[in-house]
């Protein structure tokens, strides 16, 4: 996983390997709820920080 900032919106911008993440806002107490969401295409946004979240490759579908 890498860490960007999106120097135009000053969104994270966080590259990952799975299509199933999950965000917190990443500060502790002061962040949000955590939430699982699925990167249905090639990004996903937290609805909560607008972290933005970057599938690197296919990405390993985690399905049970």
């Amino acid at each position: 996983m890498s860490v960007q900032t999106d120097s135009i919106n000053h969104s994270e911008i966080i590259h990952v390997t799975t299509r199933s993440v999950s965000c917190d806002g990443g500060v502790g107490p002061l962040g949000h709820p955590k939430v699982y969401l699925r990167i249905p295409g090639e990004q996903v946004a937290c609805p909560y920080c607008s972290r933005i979240f970057i599938l690197d490759g296919e990405g390993a579908d985690e399905s049970h």
